[in-house]
């Protein structure tokens, strides 16, 4: 079973900018990206969704994503805008535990496998 991290601005919703404008406007879906996330839900992957949105911004957040369907375990606001590094562990036998795919903004999540 896999554990995926998945930001959702500019990955899963349309990149509208700064804090205010996400506050005041509806999100929207990026194409493919619910199909993908129906997909690997299906598969009992665990989702965790990741933001900068500030934490003050979560119940806006979580009724975007009820209101466009998106499934999800668990939601980490207020990391930071910067790169996100993720450090794991290597299994005995020489396997990676982790490892990261970076998309261009705004395109979704129609090409991306994991």
């Amino acid at each position: 079973m896999k554990t995926l991290f998945i930001d959702i601005d500019g990955t899963l919703f349309e990149h509208n900018g700064t804090f205010s404008n996400i506050a005041l406007s509806e999100s929207t879906l990026l194409p493919n990206a619910r199909e993908k996330m129906d997909e690997w839900c299906s598969k009992e992957y665990r989702i965790i969704l990741t933001t900068a949105r500030r934490e003050s911004l979560r119940n806006r957040t979580e009724s975007e994503l009820q209101r466009l369907g998106v499934p999800y375990d668990c939601l980490i606001m207020g990391i930071s805008k910067g790169q996100r590094v993720v450090i794991n562990d290597r299994r005995p036998s020489g396997d990676d535990t982790a490892f990261a795919i970076n998309i261009d903004r705004d395109t979704g999540l129609g090409g991306v496998e994991v």
